[in-house]
């Protein structure tokens, strides 16, 4: 028994070194290794962000046009050789259509772009649109004969009040269809009857759509990120832009100028309690808008005072001045892809992106900078007589002028006789200016006093402390 017993020991004696031995391994081979918590991985797939579309889409028919036909801004809804007189009748039936895959809210709206007057047979002048008639009844009613449109039309109103309607297309390839009737009363006499040595009376109607997101689709917190978004005001004259300025009631005014339309900005629209932000959108083409002609003289130029304001301009003709303090007072402007035929003094922030200065005046730049800040210029081509930019002004060491010229072209015509560099900087002010230019081409212009460069010129010999002066990353002066 006691030999068992100490056989026993032996083994336990022999299990425990054995372990002692086994830990004491499990300890040599995690030296210098880290315990950590139990891990897992998991991985999804690819995820794909990919951008939506917001598009909407106008179609139309008629009594002569039979099948739905996409709207373009040369499109004639109506009979365009159509002789109106008592009875006459004329209907489109308008598709609205869901042509992205974003759901969008719209706003249809019919309204007078321009009409010409005239004079009746008793001598009295008058204008057609209160002689017209027209209702906008929903579904599509070409089914219908003259009597029955009218009658389904109603009373309607006059033409000249306008129509606007809003709604919304949630899914792709969803639509609305209204039929738009016009029309002439039986009851009108002769006072719509023009004079035969009379011109003849006419108005062109403006049908429209503007479209907007809607909130409809979620992000991680819900549908609501885009409820606020705003359409764009569609105007086709001037009383029609200083309205949108005017009665934009969350200061922020944003519009559009179709093909063909020019408008003119009046002076003082948007400043102290009315100050904006205004975006003018056009069609690149035909749409123009004069920033001078209703400016008023002051500070020996026309000035349009816009104080407290900023103003966008896209893709538009922009008539500015021809004098040497002419311009728009504002808080900031922005010109994308535009056009600007004559001259513009600045008078705060300025940023041109992808413009042309179309500048055919004899002895006058393009751009004087005067009460600029921050000045930027990228992609612009200026097309001159021999003047482009004058760096001038009454800028501060403080409150300097910085210019900044990226990738811009300079062509002068009549290659230096104006005897300027593509930037001209003068002093009269003891003022401060900071200058940056990279990759500019200049062609034409003469070498630039008191630096031989065709690119700037240091007319007033200005200091080092007062001019900074850096050219494609180099600080030359």
């Amino acid at each position: 028994m006691e030999e068992q017993i100490m056989n026993e020991s032996v083994k336990t004696k022999k299990a425990l070194r054995g372990s002692l031995f086994a830990l004491f391994l499990c300890i040599v081979l995690l030296i210098g290794t880290t315990f950590a918590w139990f891990t897992d991985t998991a991985s999804t797939g690819v995820n794909k962000i990919q951008a939506g579309n917001l598009k909407v889409g106008l179609e139309y028919k008629n009594a002569e046009n039979k099948t739905f036909t996409s709207v373009t801004e040369e499109t004639k809804v109506f009979n365009d050789g159509a002789l109106w007189e008592p009875g006459h009748v004329e209907y489109a039936v308008l598709k609205v259509k869901n042509e992205g895959n974003l759901a969008l809210k719209y706003k249809l709206g019919v309204n007078i772009a321009s009409e010409k007057g005239s004079t009746n047979v008793n001598g009295d002048a008058f204008k057609l649109s209160d002689y017209i008639n027209f209702a906008v009844v929903d579904g599509d009613q070409s089914n219908l004969d003259r009597a029955a449109l009218v009658a389904a039309a109603g009373e309607g109103q006059s033409i000249n009040k306008g129509y606007s309607k809003e709604s919304h297309l949630d899914t792709t390839g969803a639509d609305e269809t209204v039929t738009l009737v016009v029309w002439m009363p039986e009851t009108v006499g002769n006072e719509a009857n023009h004079a035969t040595n009379a011109e003849a009376p006419e108005i062109n109607l403006g049908v429209n759509v503007a479209a907007t997101q809607k909130d409809y689709e979620s992000d991680s917190f819900g549908n609501t990120y885009d409820k606020n978004a705003t359409y764009p005001t569609i105007v086709q004259n001037t009383k029609a832009l200083n309205d949108a300025i005017t009665e934009a009631t969350d200061g922020k005014a944003n519009v559009k100028l179709p093909k063909d339309t020019k408008v003119t900005l009046d002076n003082g629209i948007a400043q102290g309690d009315n100050r904006r932000n205004v975006t003018i959108t056009g069609d690149g083409n035909s749409s123009e808008v004069d920033v001078i002609t209703k400016s008023v003289a002051a500070e020996g130029g026309q000035l349009n005072y816009q104080r407290g304001s900023t103003f966008t301009f896209d893709n538009l003709n922009i008539q500015a001045g021809t004098g040497n303090f002419d311009g728009i007072v504002c808080d900031k402007l922005v010109f994308k892809n535009c056009t600007i035929t004559g001259k513009l003094t600045l008078y705060g922030k300025a940023t041109f992106v992808n413009c042309t200065f179309d500048n055919t005046m004899a002895n006058q730049y393009s751009i004087w900078t005067w009460g600029g800040t921050d000045v930027k210029f990228d992609k612009c081509t200026f097309n001159t007589n021999g003047k482009a930019i004058l760096l001038y002004g009454q800028a501060t060491a403080a409150n300097p002028t910085n210019l900044t010229v990226n990738n811009c072209t300079f062509n002068d015509r009549n290659k230096g006789a104006a005897e300027k560099a593509a930037i001209e900087v003068g002093n009269d002010y003891n003022a401060t200016y900071n200058l940056v230019v990279n990759d500019a081409k200049v062609y034409g212009f003469a070498d630039g006093k008191n630096t031989g460069s065709k690119l700037w010129a240091n007319k007033n010999k200005m200091d080092a402390a007062h001019l900074s002066v850096t050219i494609d990353g180099k600080k030359v002066h």
